[in-house]
């Protein structure tokens, strides 16, 4: 059962237990009303008896005139065992009297109570019959006209109120099928088509405000994002087998050659094995920093320690030194307090900043390495003289295998996945890396990490 289906059939269980409970209410109400008719019939004194034990009737000298009777809807007579009807009162508000032919017949055996029409047929009454000495009975009737007229006015007012309730309804359910349920299956059909491989359709826009207005923006967020995703993946396939291409295919010709008797001088197999040795290790460290993504991609375990910035920042740059030997790089360091970080981790995220500024700066040019607090943590900036980063590189400079040489050139930059690898590291730190040019040219790269 769909929801809709599930939402009127709810509303149709909710108007019919309103309209159930004002029928038991006008039941109950109409016994209430007769309850209590029938307290003040058998309250009523009744006339004296009439019927002498020879079965004659007593006269009665001072018999009240029917004309003369009291202003009011009591209706009094007593009922011979002839069946001879005496009316004793018949009051003046009365516009009917009633049809008294059900109790003509032999008396009851006991007191009884019923409902019998009006003589003219306009109104009906309660009748109080009794049993009398010598077959006598005793009758004492009201009309029923002021309940019926009681009783119509509450079923007018609760048929207003059952209708009311029921439009209310419809228009709770035409609301939320419109505004709630339909967008909802809208969003169903799209993601039908969706996976049917419509993979260009969108979610209808709606209500800012409205769950479904959300729900329709963050679907199409996750849309976007899953196609982002999926290019970013086709294009991190593409780069990974480019890079992986060239090592293999110079691995492939090097064999080739040599399976058709090539490289068979002195001393030639020896080079070509230096090469090949050179185009595997070029693959291997292509396959460990994937790797190394890999692991940040699925989990950020670090092995925390207290780690002194200031002597994590010499040895960084002593490293450097003695990988671009000739060169000079500036190391300003204030006197911070130690952070909780993986020491290793930072170490190698620092120095992939240090090596890439290096290797982007021609000599003279020099490398700053600086370190102080803000914000609650230690910040670490690595500025370089280089030709520094166009808008381009800025956005793009931590995506993987992106590298500024549109020729792609290995001899200004390795595989592209460093300042990747760095910004992995930093974030699995809690912090954040970003990308600048600098205040005199150049690039500069800011590491900030929380210090707890």
């Amino acid at each position: 059962m769909t929801l809709r289906n599930r939402l009127l059939l709810a509303l149709t269980v909710v108007f019919a237990v309103f309209a159930i409970a004002s029928v038991v209410t006008v039941i109950s109400q109409r016994r209430v009303l007769n309850d209590q008719i029938d307290e003040q019939l058998m309250s009523t004194p009744l006339p004296p008896p009439r019927v002498r034990p020879d079965g004659g009737v007593e006269p009665r000298e001072n018999e009240p005139n029917i004309g003369e009777s009291p202003i009011s809807d009591l209706y009094m007579a007593t009922i011979s065992p002839a069946g001879v009807v005496t009316v004793v009162i018949e009051g003046q508000r009365l516009e009917d009297v009633p049809d008294l032919s059900a109790l003509s017949g032999p008396p009851p055996r006991t007191d009884e109570i019923i409902t019998v029409g009006g003589v003219d047929g306009i109104s009906e009454f309660r009748v109080f019959a009794t049993r009398r000495e010598f077959g006598e009975q005793a009758i004492v009737a009201l009309p029923l006209d002021a309940v019926q007229s009681g009783l119509n006015r509450l079923v007018y007012t609760l048929a207003g109120v059952v209708a009311l309730i029921g439009f209310a309804l419809f228009l709770v359910w035409y609301w939320v099928s419109r505004f709630g349920l339909r967008p909802i299956a809208e969003m169903t059909s799209t993601a039908d088509a969706i996976a049917a491989g419509d993979r260009s359709r969108r979610a209808a826009r709606y209500g800012e405000g409205t769950e479904a207005g959300r729900l329709a923006a963050a679907f199409n967020v996750m849309l976007d994002e899953r196609d982002t995703d999926e290019r970013r993946l086709r294009s991190f396939v593409s780069n990974a087998s480019h890079e992986l291409r060239t090592p293999l295919t110079s691995l492939r010709g090097y064999l080739d050659l040599y399976n058709q008797g090539g490289f068979r001088g002195e001393g030639q197999l020896d080079d070509v094995i230096r090469r090949m040795t050179g185009e595997s290790a070029r693959m291997q460290l292509l396959v460990e920093d994937l790797l190394q993504l890999a692991k940040f991609d699925e989990s950020s375990a670090l092995d925390i320690v207290d780690v002194d910035v200031s002597l994590m920042l010499g040895d960084v740059a002593a490293a450097a030194l003695a990988a671009h030997p000739g060169r000079s790089i500036d190391v300003s360091v204030q006197d911070v307090g130690p952070i909780r970080a993986d020491r290793l981790r930072l170490h190698q995220a620092v120095a992939a900043v240090v090596d890439n500024a290096m290797t982007h700066t021609e000599a003279p040019g020099q490398v700053t390495l600086a370190t102080w607090e803000r914000d609650g943590g230690v910040e670490i900036t690595v500025s370089d003289e280089g030709p520094g980063l166009c808008a381009t590189d800025l956005d793009r400079v931590f995506e993987r295998f992106y590298r500024g040489d549109d020729s792609r050139a290995r001899s200004r930059g390795g595989s592209g996945l460093g300042l990747s690898i760095t910004r992995s590291i930093i974030e699995a730190h809690g912090g954040r890396i970003d990308a600048s040019q600098g205040p005199e040219g150049g690039a500069r790269f800011t590491m900030w990490l929380p210090q707890v």
